[in-house]
């Protein structure tokens, strides 16, 4: 994720994570970044290690800034996904494939970044179609699964409604309470 110098991690990606947690969040709250080395010069003494350079923790900022907009923009596409299949019911395991989806072509793109000597490279359009195309498969899966649940439930409660109106009948329950019986068991669908 930072920059890496003949192999290895910057020295922020190589604090300890509290600290590096504590430096992430005070970015994220938009900390000038002045303040931000005051503030974490007692905790790197602490630990003994010296203060961070401006030019680094600059370096750092830029970055998680790049970042933090490719992960709005995967946001962006994953609700232009959403309002694409919003005619139709999304089920829980939609908007979780959707948001999966979503996290792994952000991880791509980022992956595909760190990888290359390119700070502009990107994710492989082809495989965002087949991420695109495979949350639309498993979203309509899901719902064929809904409707044939619902389906199952219904002819079950018919069922079920039957023996118990057939009891009834048998036991001398009259046509009120049998109405009543059958309501209740098919009300639950």
């Amino acid at each position: 994720m930072g920059r890496r110098t003949r192999g290895r991690m910057s020295r922020i990606e190589q604090l300890p994570p509290a600290l590096k947690d504590r430096l992430d969040e005070l970015l994220r709250n938009g900390v000038p970044q002045a303040e931000i080395l005051r503030r974490l010069e007692d905790p790197l003494r602490e630990i003994g290690e010296r203060p961070l350079s401006a030019a680094g923790l600059n370096r750092y900022a830029t970055q998680m800034e790049e970042i933090g907009a490719e992960l709005r923009e995967t946001r962006a596409i994953a609700e232009a996904w959403r309002s694409k299949f919003g005619d139709r019911p999304t089920s829980e395991l939609g908007q979780l494939t959707v948001e999966v989806l979503s996290t792994l072509a952000f991880k791509a793109s980022l992956r595909a970044r760190q990888d290359s000597e390119d700070p502009e490279a990107v994710i492989d359009p082809e495989l965002l179609g087949d991420l695109a195309l495979a949350q639309f498969r498993l979203e309509r899966a899901a719902e064929i699964g809904t409707r044939r649940e619902r389906t199952l439930r219904e002819a079950f409660a018919k069922q079920a409604a039957e023996a118990v109106e057939t009891e009834a009948r048998a036991q001398g329950v009259g046509p009120e309470g049998i109405a009543a019986l059958r309501a209740a068991i098919e009300g639950g669908r």
